[in-house]
């Protein structure tokens, strides 16, 4: 049984409909990649996920339990926790006190725990725990926000977006850190329009027009990246490159 299983979503804003019918599930200690162009829907699908947004009908489960009626911060206290997209950080606050906020779950006891914790996967952010992190740079940016959102001890992450802005050097290592975090026993599904987040995917879903039309083991589409990324995302240099689009 899948531990997050999406069926018939269908949701919006207002009145427009973004998604229209998308259906999948994620394994428990899969990574997943939810690809597609700009505008197609997957952000619309993981704010669904994690009780940002109504959906206006089908069903979300997480371990077997519905939670597609349920506010973000019930969703955060059964085990989901969302790296949201770019900047997703509080800029002015320090990289500390960003992942205490992120803490909020884990209660106030274990907080500075947690915090030495995450700090000891990101060897980075512990270098510039005290600075600001608007300083940091766009890369050390979606670090601390996917460290924020390990505060919780989450079961499920969802990131949307990893690799937005980055330079190809730096999205390979931040790939590599949520490879680190998934063989950590954490379930990852990720929000991407960059092909290189199938190096990593045991399975993607390509999504298009609000639903999805391809499902394939992350190996096997990443042997067509170059027919993925002409067909589905509208461009083949940027998404091959893997840098700043």
């Amino acid at each position: 049984m899948a531990l997050l299983q999406i069926t018939d979503l269908r949701a919006g804003y207002g009145s427009a409909g973004v998604l229209h019918g998308v259906s999948f599930g994620v394994r428990e200690g899969e990574l997943a990649v939810l690809l597609g162009a700009n505008g197609v829907g997957k952000t619309t699908t993981l704010n669904a996920i994690a009780g940002l947004l109504r959906p206006w009908s089908g069903s979300i489960t997480f371990d077997g339990r519905p939670i597609d009626r349920m506010n973000a911060e019930r969703v955060v206290r059964l085990g989901l926790g969302m790296v949201p997209g770019p900047p997703g950080i509080f800029r002015e606050l320090s990289v500390v006190d960003n992942l205490r906020v992120g803490g909020f779950a884990v209660g106030s006891r274990t907080v500075e725990h947690h915090v030495d914790r995450v700090l000891g996967t990101f060897p980075i952010l512990r270098e510039r725990a005290r600075q600001t992190a608007g300083s940091l740079s766009g890369g050390e940016q979606r670090m601390l926000a996917m460290a924020r959102a390990l505060m919780g001890e989450p079961r499920l992450l969802l990131v949307d977006e990893a690799s937005m802005g980055l330079s190809p050097a730096m999205t390979s290592n931040v790939l590599r850190l949520l490879d680190e975090v998934r063989r950590d026993g954490v379930t990852i599904l990720m929000a991407e329009q960059n092909v290189a987040a199938l190096a990593i995917a045991d399975r993607a879903f390509v999504m298009e027009k609000g639903v999805i039309v391809r499902e394939d083991e992350g190996s096997a589409l990443a042997q067509t990246r170059a027919e993925v990324a002409r067909a589905y995302l509208g461009t083949t240099t940027q998404a091959l490159a893997g840098g700043k689009r």
